[in-house]
């Protein structure tokens, strides 16, 4: 009992004030926007879980993964209803399973506040991951074609820059929030279609709006984390 109590205090600490208001503001506008616009609790719950999800990724914190764990089940089933079946593919057949891989990595990268130790890719990795990343998009907007799926492209786009995102994240690398704002943008443009076409969906249109600025902000964050750790690094040769 004293370890979980140990780890929920590791976990909520490190927080700034501004950092909390943030987390709160992104929180309750999804919810009363959700519930205006008459979303159900399946999407709405899906939404605070990935808000979740991707502020405490940002912030280094394992505990996003079990909220990751919860996101990418309801948003599989949320994008099989809308026929987006990269989506569903992409969230049980990866996703899932990545989550239980995040645990386990980032739990053997923890500094003393249990903040996860931050990298970037060599600009030959960089090159490597890019031109795959390119050609499997290709590939599989065709594949989708063939699958019936009402917007290939966009889901093929997201679902493979989104696989390629999720093995920086395991990585730890900080770039991956430049393939997360390419995800995001197209994201949000493939659910807005959804959302005009029947109505629905619209908290999880929300939230891949917050996730697009949280995206941005943990580039410059992540970056800023690594330069200061090199720097002390430096200091103490």
């Amino acid at each position: 009992m004293q370890k979980i109590i140990k780890w929920i205090n590791g976990e909520c600490s490190g927080w700034k004030k501004a950092e909390v208001i943030w987390f709160s503001f992104c929180v309750f506008a999804t919810i009363a926007g959700s519930c205006y616009l008459q979303d159900n609790l399946i999407g709405i719950t899906t939404a605070v879980t990935g808000i979740f999800y991707t502020l405490l990724a940002g912030k280094g914190k394992i505990s996003c993964y079990g909220f990751g764990i919860v996101n990418s089940f309801l948003y599989g089933l949320v994008s099989f209803e809308e026929r987006l079946y990269g989506e569903v593919m992409l969230n049980w057949g990866w996703y899932f399973p990545m989550m239980f891989a995040g645990i386990f990595f980032w739990g053997k990268n923890l500094d003393s506040q249990k903040i996860i130790k931050k990298t970037t890719l060599s600009p030959k990795e960089r090159g490597v991951y890019y031109s795959c990343s390119a050609a499997a998009i290709i590939v599989y907007s065709v594949f989708l074609y063939y699958l019936n799926d009402s917007q290939p492209i966009t889901d093929s786009i997201t679902t493979i820059l989104s696989v390629t995102a999720m093995i920086l994240t395991v990585r730890r690398c900080a770039d991956q929030w430049i393939l997360w704002t390419i995800v995001n943008v197209v994201s949000i443009l493939m659910w807005f279609r959804a959302f005009r076409l029947d109505g629905e969906s619209v908290a999880i249109l929300f939230m891949w709006i917050v996730a697009l600025a949280n995206g941005i902000i943990f580039y410059f964050q992540w970056y800023k984390d690594i330069h200061n750790a090199r720097q002390v690094n430096s200091n103490t040769r």
